[in-house]
């Protein structure tokens, strides 16, 4: 009986070790600066339209890659976080791209026609492309 109970502390240490090395991993290895990443160029329009006729091959491609893409902004907000948060306009007035940004993009109109980067999280069926860690280029 002392042995078996030596051989699950034992176990359980090595376990133990094994959660606190993944913890450290995620929480302390360097994030990703899209601003130095190239982007692949596009619309927004043809991002959305890429999402909206086929979903899984458009997350093959765009999926938490860098993104470049130019659109006019339909609307400026700020979320629950205090970032910056930019709609930018497709041809269907539903939908939108979603952009949150990383740092702030300064004074945009809506109307007002932007190159921004960023990386594409996903897409939410029946509402918008989203696009996380935004940085404007021009």
């Amino acid at each position: 009986m002392q042995k078996w109970k030596k051989t699950i502390l034992i176990i359980g240490g090595i376990g133990l070790l094994a959660a606190l090395a993944v913890v450290l991993y995620v929480f302390l290895k360097p994030h990703r600066d899209v601003s130095k990443e190239k982007g692949v160029q596009l619309t927004a329009q043809a991002l959305f339209d890429a999402f909206k006729t086929n979903e899984a091959e458009a997350n093959t491609r765009y999926l938490d890659k860098a993104i470049e893409l130019n659109g006019e902004v339909a609307d400026v907000n700020t979320n629950q976080d205090g970032h910056i948060v930019v709609n930018v306009k497709t041809n269907d007035p539903l939908f939108m791209i979603n952009c949150t940004f990383k740092t702030n993009p300064g004074t945009l109109q809506p109307g007002q026609t932007i190159t921004f980067k960023g990386i594409c999280t996903g897409y939410i069926p029946d509402m918008n492309v989203v696009i996380n860690e935004g940085v404007l280029v021009k």
